[in-house]
């Protein structure tokens, strides 16, 4: 069993040390934000004796075409803190888009996309075609979906009709 760490003072790794490096990690589809504001980070575990970390990841959705990037990306990252990493993947708690940060939302919208609505549980498919969006670039809610597949599975394609201006909307799952 590893052992946890939380902050510590002797000079060993910390597992804040270890959230403060996935802070750093984009998700490769949406560099705008990390894998922490992703909410996809589930564990960490540290052993300390074999200078090793664990990492438990659930992807987007089952088919995300960026997990191994992902896995590369937080595995490369953190060979710098310790000298074994392990990021596996779990699909018991399947992830939300309501497990995006409050960050993540904003950076989104900072790089013109539609950050998901809040959806807690009910049918996702009519809130993707009934519920108007908010516009990235003038913040009007006089919006359309354009189309639901978007440039990658998460995302969808909409319009705004006051400033013509097309838009990607993050899809709420």
């Amino acid at each position: 069993m590893s052992e946890i760490i939380a902050h510590t003072s002797d000079g060993s790794l910390s597992e804040q040390q270890i959230w403060d490096a996935l802070q750093t990690v984009p998700d490769p589809e949406l560099p705008a934000i990390s894998v922490v504001d992703m909410g996809i980070i589930r564990r960490i575990d540290i052993d300390v004796v074999s200078s090793s970390i664990r990492i438990v990841i659930t992807p987007t959705f089952s088919g995300c075409p960026a997990l191994s990037q992902i896995q590369a990306s937080i595995t490369e990252r953190l060979l710098s803190l310790a000298s074994h990493v392990e990021v596996a993947v779990t699909m018991q708690q399947p992830w939300t888009s309501d497990m995006l940060s409050e960050s993540a939302r904003q950076k989104l919208n900072k790089v013109g996309i539609a950050p998901p609505p809040h959806v807690g549980r009910g049918p996702l498919l009519p809130m993707l075609t009934q519920q108007a969006l908010t516009c990235p670039h003038c913040g009007s809610r006089q919006t359309v979906l354009e189309n639901p597949f978007g440039p990658t599975p998460c995302r969808a394609i909409a319009y705004c009709q006051q400033c013509h201006q097309p838009f990607e909307q993050f899809k709420p799952i």
